[in-house]
């Protein structure tokens, strides 16, 4: 066996799918922006399929990983035509909205290098193997983990393949971006500023909805802080190798460490960096003061979940909801200093009516967020109310690619498939075909030019 090894980390690309897909976001199971059928809809699938495309930030650190360890790798994304030398290890992207290809990919992969271990990792293949059945392992917790501690020869590389820890944040090197389509990253119209790339500060949630969210099932409920001066070490990096302008932070609760915002903040303006940055989290951890000093330092957009505006049915889901009136003066704030909001929202909970779903979607015209996102309740495989639902013999199909947030795969007491997709169409068209909502674009459009 030789000492040093060669690996190819493989992003399988549909190229048959006409609109977004984003396997590392929702808790790294992917998302697929096929927003319905209806003319409007077609048009927002078609804006985000131009506009919205991420990066796999795992394949960044473990890309960082190989190369300190002094393995041969390389990165494929856009095509596999160029994979044309063996390598001793082939590692493919896991992801819920694609899995039966890319199973195609690693078969043809497989017959085409025989002797190389192809293998899977990602939220998904680490709670459902079994689905990952075209290669020859599968990685059953972080990659990044498994290849920093347990990792000795590629002979462990067979069948299920456990993780012995939790990824230590502080412990990976810079990501490393290397034959990455840079050009082809974006996040418009929230982070208009290319080249775009993502970045993570934090790991895990200790909130209740993990009963729901894959974030906190597979990254666990206990935080992993980076620490904020390897924060913004990273930044540094990518912007003097890609001249990167722009940055999405992939934390799912961005700063709850209590004192990461104000030293990251301290840290970017003592090395006085440039970029526009944003990040997801809660309304509840955000006050004026923060906010202020995260502009400061070029924060520009902040994913919130709103989810429901009816009570009842967010503790019927074990939900915490933010208090209204501060959500509401957040949101405004943000507005007027020139912070894009972009609001998250469920369709289709548990005990979710049309009634009490008109309601959510009228609420959410009237906080008018720069962007809305609008999504059906979704188990996803591996959490509690997955769990809950297959037991109730409530899920209505095991083909889980259509499990992209935009399809209704569970019997609701109150609402057929179609109706959720009518009200999922209904949403996206009330809010975005508005002449308030193209004249504000207008307005954040003069703006940013002047800044």
């Amino acid at each position: 066996m030789k000492d040093k090894i060669s690996v190819a980390l493989v992003n399988a690309i549909n190229k048959n799918r006409r609109y977004a897909m984003n396997k590392d976001l929702n808790g790294g199971f992917g998302t697929a922006d096929e927003c319905g059928s209806s003319l409007s809809s077609k048009i927002i699938s078609l804006i985000k399929w131009r506009s919205v495309k991420v990066p796999i930030l795992s394949m960044a650190f473990l890309q960082a990983l190989f190369k300190e360890k002094g393995y041969k790798v390389k990165y494929f994304e856009s095509s596999l035509l160029s994979l044309t030398e063996e390598f001793d290890v082939i590692l493919i992207y896991g992801s819920i909205v694609d899995y039966i290809n890319e199973n195609k990919i690693a078969r043809i992969l497989k017959k085409k290098f025989p002797q190389s271990k192809i293998g899977f990792f990602g939220s998904l293949p680490s709670r459902f193997p079994e689905l990952f059945n075209g290669g020859d392992f599968v990685i059953l917790g972080e990659a990044e983990s498994f290849f920093m501690n347990d990792f000795e020869n590629v002979n462990q590389l067979n069948g299920s393949v456990k993780v012995s820890f939790m990824t230590d944040l502080d412990a990976l090197p810079n990501p490393d971006f290397d034959g990455f389509p840079i050009k082809e990253y974006g996040y418009f119209p929230c982070l208009p500023k290319k080249p775009f790339i993502t970045l993570q500060a934090s790991k895990g949630c200790p909130y209740s909805c993990r009963f729901y969210c894959a974030y906190g099932e597979y990254q666990g409920s206990k935080v992993r802080q980076r620490s904020p001066i390897k924060v913004v070490d990273d930044i540094v990096h990518v912007q003097k190798k890609h001249g990167i302008k722009s940055i999405q932070f992939r934390d799912p609760v961005f700063g709850l460490t209590k004192s990461f915002i104000p030293d990251f903040c301290n840290e970017l303006k003592k090395r006085k960096i440039k970029i526009d940055w944003g990040m997801e989290t809660r309304l509840d951890l955000l006050n004026e003061d923060n906010i202020k000093m995260m502009f400061n330092v070029g924060l520009r957009n902040i994913n919130v979940g709103v989810e429901t505006k009816v009570h009842e049915i967010a503790k019927k889901n074990k939900r915490l909801l933010i208090n209204e009136p501060h959500q509401e003066k957040i949101i405004r704030y943000c507005n007027k200093i020139g912070v894009k909001i972009a609001a998250f929202y469920i369709l289709g909970y548990e005990g979710d009516t049309v009634d009490t779903i008109k309601e959510t979607l009228n609420y959410s015209r009237k906080i008018n967020s720069f962007v809305s996102r609008f999504s059906i309740s979704t188990p996803f495989p591996g959490t509690g109310f997955y769990t809950q639902l297959n037991d109730q013999n409530r899920i209505l199909t095991k083909n889980f690619e259509l499990f992209t947030l935009n399809n209704l795969v569970y019997q609701h007491p109150n609402l057929s498939s179609k109706q959720a997709k009518e009200l999922l169409e209904e949403a996206f068209r009330k809010y975005y075909f508005r002449p308030i909502y193209f004249l504000r674009l207008l307005k954040w459009k003069i703006r940013e030019f002047w800044l």
